[in-house]
């Protein structure tokens, strides 16, 4: 069961440099540690991790896969890569709080895959983290636009020990970013979602969120997540929802 599952950073190939900062500047957020994982990676649709990608493991309710490759804009700007750049930006504006933060993987490369679902839950355990994080963006109908947070279910033996917390940094995360100017989710109502079909959200032991910063396929969500300032936004967005979980 997932109580037995000890990532080691190095062995699913986590470099040093995403370990945490030992520095961390003093601030609000001093002595938390906060996991960031950009949702997917640039290689995983390669067929040289076909193997690596379609390994699956049982998650508490259904058998699922290692990972997949995410989905795109229109004109194929890619999830893993718009993650990636939200979760740069974001673990900096952490650390300037006093953060110390570990992202889930430390490239974005279409020579590298995963890490796995499960992995990456097992660096927040691993890290004894008090929040994790998981940066991704929707493929829904392209009317509709705007953020959503998915929490899990209650699972006996795997999410049952820290539902409670999980529920209360999703409603905090959604009340900080629409506080903050994050639109909304116009086609999940409520801006919450509850799965109980998630790995990330199953495996992990600590407060865990995906959030699913916008729809990739609504015109008006891509061309703000294909900008530089559109994702520091994003960023920001994502900031208050966890300062708020904090406060």
């Amino acid at each position: 069961m997932k109580r037995l599952i000890i990532v080691a950073l190095v062995a699913i190939g986590i470099s040093i440099s995403s370990a945490p900062n030992v520095q961390a500047l003093e601030g609000p957020l001093s002595g938390k540690t906060i996991v960031i994982d950009p949702g997917h990676q640039l290689g995983n649709g390669s067929r040289e991790f076909a193997d690596e990608i379609n390994a699956t493991k049982f998650n508490g309710a259904i058998v699922k896969g290692c990972n997949t490759t995410g989905t795109a804009t229109n004109a194929g700007f890619p999830e893993a890569t718009l993650n990636w750049k939200i979760a740069k930006q974001l673990r900096s504006m952490l650390e300037s709080q006093g953060a110390t933060v570990v992202l889930t993987r430390d490239s974005n490369s279409r020579s590298k895959w995963g890490p796995c679902v499960w992995d990456r839950a097992g660096i927040a355990n691993a890290a004894k983290a008090d929040a994790m994080i998981s940066i991704h963006a929707d493929g829904g109908p392209s009317g509709g636009r705007g953020f959503f947070v998915i929490e899990p279910v209650r699972i006996k033996g795997w999410t049952d020990d820290v539902i409670e917390v999980d529920k209360r940094l999703a409603a905090d995360m959604i009340a900080g970013m629409k506080a903050a100017g994050a639109p909304p989710s116009t086609y999940i109502a409520g801006q919450r979602m509850v799965s109980r079909e998630q790995s990330t959200l199953n495996f992990s032991n600590v407060p865990t969120v995906i959030v699913e910063v916008g729809n990739m396929r609504n015109k008006k969500d891509a061309a703000l997540m294909m900008t530089s300032a559109g994702q520091r936004h994003y960023a920001t967005w994502l900031l208050a929802g966890v300062d708020r979980f904090f406060k």
